[in-house]
């Protein structure tokens, strides 16, 4: 495949003019290495809508298969969380030390990575949960980090009321670079902390579509927790799809490989 972009090249009056750029381009290449012209993989491939609607048509066709395994979810990863929240509400430091041990329970599916969302499967992937433990412990990390920069937490500075949006923008970023790492660690049998490191080199050119899908991921989870908690049963698999599926649109074009962990 050549680059149909456009350069700009010294003529023999010495003038620029543009010329075709025409460069190869390696089959996994995102943008043109020459021009910095898209390949088109972020509109097709690496598309937050396309695979969102792709996942949505799998997961339709398979809600049946589904179903069990959607409700038995929420009577335990779900409940439990919600149990955990509202016995802490309140308190800052029991709140944080309850979501540590709750919340890997939600990241279990995600270790899931051939779709095949059954109860069982849930339960042979519960291995993954000590590292999914220390995934939770680096975000608590992270975010106390921003409460005591943004907020003033702790340390008792006055602190200007645009850190706060700062610190929202901050939140939305980091969700969005880490959204394939609990996948990640499953897949590729790594520890949590080099799965987030990774993510975030793996995603330099695609942040924004990152950002676009746990968009339509929260939107999804909204619309499914409004209708009576029952949109849940769809939102929940359709949630845990889309994620799984990005993940692997990511590794076909090889963004987790050593060569770019590296760079």
């Amino acid at each position: 495949m050549r680059c149909k972009g456009r350069i700009k090249v010294k003529g023999p009056d010495g003038k620029k003019r543009n010329k075709l750029c025409n460069n190869k381009l390696d089959r996994h290449a995102i943008f043109c290495p020459v021009c910095g012209e898209p390949t088109g993989a972020l509109k097709n491939e690496l598309s937050a809508r396309k695979n969102w609607q792709q996942s949505w048509q799998k997961v339709k066709a398979n809600l049946a298969k589904y179903l069990p395994f959607a409700i038995f979810f929420i009577f335990t990863a779900i409940l439990i969380n919600a149990a955990a929240l509202y016995v802490t509400w309140g308190n800052y430091w029991l709140l944080n030390l309850a979501m540590l041990f709750t919340v890997p329970l939600l990241l279990i599916p995600l270790a899931i990575t051939n779709y095949e969302f059954t109860i069982a499967n849930y339960l042979k992937k519960l291995r993954f949960y000590h590292q999914y433990w220390l995934f939770v412990l680096i975000n608590i990390a992270y975010f106390f980090l921003l409460k005591v920069i943004c907020t003033g937490f702790l340390i008792n500075v006055a602190i200007d009321a645009i850190l706060h949006i700062v610190r929202l923008i901050m939140v939305l970023y980091w969700l969005a670079i880490i959204l394939p790492a609990p996948v990640l660690i499953a897949a590729k049998k790594m520890n949590a902390l080099k799965a987030i490191k990774i993510s975030y080199i793996a995603s330099a050119e695609t942040r924004w579509q990152q950002f676009f899908l746990e968009i339509f991921i929260m939107i999804g989870i909204i619309i499914g927790a409004a209708l009576a908690g029952l949109g849940l049963l769809v939102a929940i698999p359709l949630m845990f799809h889309v994620i799984i599926r990005y993940y692997w649109a990511l590794n076909e074009f090889e963004l987790f490989t050593p060569k770019r962990d590296e760079n």
